[in-house]
C-alpha cells in the first residue's frame, strides 16, 4: 500500500504536457502551435514533437496551422452509443458513395434480434429510395440483412426463424433450409444480392464489414431500383462497396 501511494505522488512529464494540451484546446477550440507553445510554457520542440503523436493518434486534427481535439474525443464522448464508433467511420464513405453513384446508402447491423439502419446517405435525385435511419429489416429478405446473418449458428437461426417465413413478394425465400444455404455462399463470398425479395422494383448489394478477429459486425447497402442496377453496374458497385468495406474494417480495429 506505501509502494501504491508513493507511486500516486509521481507525475510523469509528458503526460502532464498532453493534459494541460488537451484542456487548453477543449477551452479554446483551436490554437497554432506557437500559441500552445507560448501559452503553455512548453518548448517548441517538444510541443512540436507532443502535437505530431497526438494527431498520428487521432487524439488532434490540424487545419490550416490549427489544431484542435480530434476524433477520438468525439468517439470516446458517444461510448454509451454502442453503434456511434462505426457510425462516424462509415459516415463519409456513404457520402462519397452515394455522390459517386446518385444512389442510396445505408450501413446496418444486427441489433439484438432485428436488422436495423443506422446510418444512411439518400441520394440527390428528385427519383430516389428513402429509407428512415433506424428502420427496422426482416431477417431473411434483403441483401444487408442476409450479410447480417449469414455467420450466425444453426442454433440461433432456428430460433430467429420460423421454418416457414414471411413472403412479402413473388421472390422473398419463405423455406428457412433454403435460406441457410443461401447463407452459406453469402458468408463464403462476402457478399448478398436482394432480388426484389422484400421490395418490388428494388433489389440491391451488400457486404460485410468484419472486425479483427473476421466477424461480421455490420453491413453497407446500396438499394437500387431493379432498372437501374444492370450486370455491369452491380459489378462496379461491388466492387466499390467491397473496397469501403475493408476501408472502414481497418479503421475499426485501429480503435481497439
Amino acid at each position: 500500500m506505501e509502494d501504491l501511494k508513493k507511486n500516486l505522488k509521481k507525475t510523469v512529464p509528458a503526460i502532464e504536457k498532453v493534459d494541460k494540451i488537451f484542456n487548453f484546446l477543449y477551452k479554446n477550440e483551436k490554437a497554432t502551435q506557437s500559441t500552445i507553445s507560448k501559452e503553455l510554457n512548453i518548448p517548441k520542440a517538444t510541443t512540436n514533437r507532443i502535437l505530431s503523436t497526438l494527431i498520428s493518434l487521432n487524439y488532434l486534427s490540424y487545419e490550416d496551422r490549427f489544431y484542435s481535439l480530434g476524433e477520438k474525443f468525439h468517439i470516446f464522448s458517444n461510448k454509451k452509443d454502442k453503434h456511434i464508433l462505426i457510425k462516424n467511420i462509415a459516415h463519409p464513405y456513404l457520402e462519397e458513395l452515394s455522390l459517386k453513384f446518385k444512389e442510396t446508402f445505408k450501413l446496418s447491423v444486427l441489433d439484438e434480434n432485428v436488422v436495423r439502419c443506422i446510418a444512411k446517405i439518400q441520394s440527390g435525385d428528385l427519383v430516389k429510395i428513402s429509407i428512415s435511419e433506424n428502420a427496422i429489416f426482416p431477417l431473411h429478405a434483403g441483401a444487408a440483412s442476409k450479410i447480417l446473418i449469414s455467420q450466425l449458428s444453426e442454433a440461433r437461426l432456428n430460433k430467429l426463424l420460423t421454418p416457414t417465413l414471411p413472403k412479402y413478394t413473388e421472390h422473398t425465400i419463405t423455406d428457412r433450409e433454403e435460406l441457410k444455404k443461401e447463407l452459406f455462399k453469402v458468408n463464403v463470398n462476402k457478399i448478398a444480392f436482394d432480388n426484389m425479395e422484400h421490395s418490388e422494383q428494388i433489389k440491391a448489394i451488400a457486404v460485410p464489414i468484419l472486425n479483427e478477429n473476421n466477424r461480421i459486425i455490420a453491413a453497407i447497402s446500396c438499394p437500387c431500383f431493379y432498372e437501374s442496377l444492370t450486370p455491369e453496374r452491380t459489378k462496379i458497385i461491388s466492387k466499390e462497396l467491397k473496397k469501403v468495406a475493408a476501408e472502414i474494417s481497418k479503421r475499426l480495429a485501429y480503435f481497439k
